[in-house]
């Protein structure tokens, strides 16, 4: 590729940016969000009881915490490109699987496939490692736009709902299964390595110099940073994992089973309940930049930490007030939504400030393995307590508790002044 010495117009990382929003609005509509519209139609058609469809669903995150290392491991060895391109290719043929499947075993191998897939191309990995690369002194903001996908995904949530109704939940997994393949493969080709080989700095910044290391050595790159072990014996990368870990319990356990509480435990209908998890995706836009935002310019432990209390304060409001319509669910939206979407950008972000981008795929991908892995608690311990008690109030109190939890938890972590001198001594011990 010539090398351009002048700045362009828009800074390709912002394109990079966009093909995440796209990939992973596709990914939400037809599987992560848009998904939980047809849980209640396989369960009446197959007869199965809530814990099967609450195993598939912590199946999906079991695999997705297994494979989270190989992605980010992969991330540091092959271009990003080459993965994406290969995850959507599974990605979509396991989403025509889903369609066609005719019991238990069949539905839980599709599972495992589109598992695999969207493992290596959504916004859990993948992207933000590669948008780590592209920017630095907006990180934060442009990992919070990045992850704004389900945004624009999960209004289909309600569409899902009307088409399964006319067309059945089998042509719908088919048909998203033929746009993964068609329009995430092409997305693929976006998604470059680092703004190095380009010329470029973070940012969009330029510079001569680089652009002539670049076009003479391009395949180095200026990466600094800590090592997988070496982050790894740090008391951070392991506070930090727990606190991933107890959020994604929550995170998983409440979203998957959002739609059939509120029209089991709440009494509202199917439609109004697609409608509030339709908002709560919606006002999670405001955590996702917001908090993308606010780790660029305060403490992020302030930030861990009030992002902890609002998702327990809105699972306490569910436990202490009758919700009886949409309009009376607006404080546990509010809460939910903006606190499950500030945990998203936190990743890649949290991940660089900490640790650096030497081996940031790597980092990332472990800590988001043990996050998601500890996340399959959550479905399985709501299905349980539900097929037992008849309805989610005890797990919800279980919820909060771990909400509890996470706000002391974020304190014990050292200031990013101090994380940045401890990154300093490592740069300095590398030269």
């Amino acid at each position: 590729m010539q090398q351009n010495n002048s700045n362009p117009r828009i800074f390709f990382g912002w394109y990079i940016v966009a093909g995440s929003v796209i990939t992973n609005a596709i990914l939400s509509a037809a599987y992560f969000q848009g998904f939980n519209a047809f849980i209640l139609p396989i369960e009446s058609h197959f007869g199965w009881s809530r814990s099967v469809i609450s195993g598939a669903m912590s199946l999906r995150q079991l695999e997705s915490g297994i494979i989270s290392p190989v992605v980010g491991f992969l991330l540091d060895k092959i271009r990003p490109r080459t993965l994406l391109f290969w995850s959507a290719i599974t990605t979509g043929i396991g989403l025509i699987s889903l369609g066609l499947i005719n019991g238990i075993v069949t539905f839980y191998l599709a599972i495992f496939v589109v598992s695999i897939g969207t493992s290596g191309m959504s916004h859990a990995v993948t992207w933000p490692v590669v948008i780590a690369r592209w920017f630095r002194k907006k990180l934060g903001l442009a990992t919070g736009i990045a992850v704004m996908g389900p945004i624009f995904g999960s209004p289909f949530v309600i569409l899902n709902t009307s088409l399964e109704e006319t067309f059945g939940w089998r042509s719908i997994l088919i048909g998203y299964g033929v746009i993964v393949l068609i329009f995430l493969t092409l997305i693929s080709a976006i998604a470059r390595e680092r703004p190095e080989k380009y010329g470029l700095l973070p940012d969009g910044e330029h510079s001569q110099e680089l652009s002539n290391y670049s076009t003479n050595n391009p395949s180095k790159t200026i990466e600094h940073g800590m090592r997988l072990g070496e982050a790894a014996r740090t008391l951070e990368f392991w506070l930090f994992t727990g606190y991933l870990s107890g959020m994604f319990m929550v995170n998983s356990a409440f979203q998957v089973h959002l739609i059939p509480y509120f029209i089991q435990d709440v009494g509202l209908t199917a439609k109004s309940s697609a409608v509030i998890f339709t908002l709560v995706f919606t006002l999670s836009g405001v955590g996702r930049m917001g908090a993308g935002y606010m780790l660029d310019k305060a403490d992020y432990r302030l930030v861990l930490c009030t992002v902890a209390a609002f998702m327990g304060l809105a699972f306490i409001y569910l436990q202490l007030v009758t919700v009886s319509s949409i309009l009376m669910a607006a404080p546990f939206i509010i809460l939910f939504g903006v606190g499950f979407g500030s945990i998203i950008p936190m990743r890649g972000t949290l991940g660089s400030m900490m640790f650096g981008t030497k081996s940031l795929g790597s980092i990332v991908g472990v800590l988001q393995g043990g996050a998601v892995a500890a996340g399959v608690i959550g479905p399985i311990f709501m299905g349980v307590i539900f097929d037992i008690d008849g309805r989610y109030f005890l797990s919800i109190w279980g919820l909060v508790a771990v909400c509890v939890i996470m706000i002391p938890l974020s304190f014990l972590m050292k200031s990013h002044s101090k994380l940045q001198i401890r990154l300093a001594t490592v740069m300095n011990t590398d030269r």
